[in-house]
């Protein structure tokens, strides 16, 4: 019994390829974490310009239950 060996073209195109991947994982990676940065950025700008500077009221409430 034999066993083929991979021919030295196909063996470097797989490398190739698992560079080529491993460089699109990172581009991707490092395009989310930035998109997420600029997103978080305007949100907190956009919730800032809602706010009011005028006071919060805060209202709370204790009973107790009436024992039957």
């Amino acid at each position: 019994m034999t066993t083929a060996t991979t021919p030295r073209f196909a063996a470097q195109q797989t490398a190739a390829r698992r560079v080529a991947a491993g460089l699109a994982l990172v581009l991707t990676l490092g395009l989310m974490a930035g998109l997420d940065h600029v997103a978080d950025r305007q949100y907190d700008d956009a919730l800032m310009a809602q706010a009011d500077n005028a006071p919060t009221q805060v209202v709370v409430i204790t009973a107790k239950r009436l024992q039957a």
